[in-house]
């Protein structure tokens, strides 16, 4: 279950900036794995593995020190919460943005999109949260104040109005938008994890340090009836654990997978 600090906060936002979820010898682990997929060359890498524009596919499953991100004990239990106890991870890349990217990534939110009628669903039930498409970054490096990355919409998600066509637009080409009010840019250290719904507005400001990149896992789950945004191929599937193949598992919302009730720290991806 989530706390009720982190419930009033998603509620009120559309996101949790939580904060030293990884440290110590996790996260170097995952940091040393994240640093061998960039650094492989793309013609060496594993059946299953693309790299392309700072997108590295599948790139949870690329070493078991990522891997076990996708349960990990912290954001275990609102993952639970959120997809009422029936998870589904649908998708999870590594991502790499650098200042030679030097692009906007403009404001966008499933509840936009003209066909996504049916959904995406937020709505609260006796004490609990329920959303059906959400995203987890898991930092991996750090991103100060002024270098960039993520902005949010605080309580978007939520919104009965449609954003205006020129709002947090850039004033040209190539350039990004003057600060709104409105408008909140994170800040995460390596550590930590930025949880959001999909229906929270959100984009990218350009990345502008020149010494060093923005690195983060992203994370994406379903309730587990919902058919997955994409499939997983054979050889990916064949290097996960069996708890991770039960949670990218799609069956029926009345199913209660086996992963459900663990405890998450408990799991061996080894």
């Amino acid at each position: 279950m989530m706390t009720p600090e982190q419930r009033y906060a998603f509620d009120l936002t559309g996101y949790l900036h939580l904060k030293n979820v990884l440290s110590g010898e996790d996260l170097e682990r995952a940091q040393r794995a994240a640093e061998r997929y960039v650094q492989t060359p793309v013609e060496e890498l594993p059946p299953g593995f693309a790299a392309e524009a700072g997108n590295y596919a599948h790139g949870f499953a690329f070493d078991k020190a990522l891997e076990v991100l996708t349960r990990h004990p912290i954001t275990w239990p609102i993952i639970r919460e959120l997809t009422n106890d029936k998870p589904q991870f649908v998708s999870g890349s590594l991502r790499v943005n650098t200042h030679e990217d030097n692009r906007f990534f403009e404001l966008h939110s499933r509840r936009e999109e003209d066909n996504c009628i049916e959904w995406p669903r937020y709505f609260c039930r006796d004490g609990r949260i329920y959303c059906d498409d959400l995203a987890f970054f898991f930092y991996l490096s750090d991103v100060m104040p002024g270098d960039g990355g993520l902005v949010v919409v605080p309580g978007s998600h939520k919104s009965e109005f449609k954003r205006p066509d020129d709002f947090y637009l850039p004033a040209a080409e190539g350039a990004e938008p003057q600060p709104h009010p409105a408008v909140a840019n994170i800040a995460p250290r390596a550590g930590d994890v930025v949880v959001i719904s999909e229906m929270l507005t959100h984009g990218a400001l350009i990345w502008k340090p020149t010494d060093r990149d923005r690195r983060f896992l992203i994370l994406r789950y379903r309730p587990q009836h919902m058919l997955p945004l994409n499939e997983f191929p054979p050889e990916i599937k064949a290097r996960l654990s069996p708890e991770t193949l039960d949670l990218i598992a799609t069956v029926p919302y009345y199913q209660v997978k086996e992963i459900v009730g663990r405890d998450a720290g408990s799991a061996d991806l080894t």
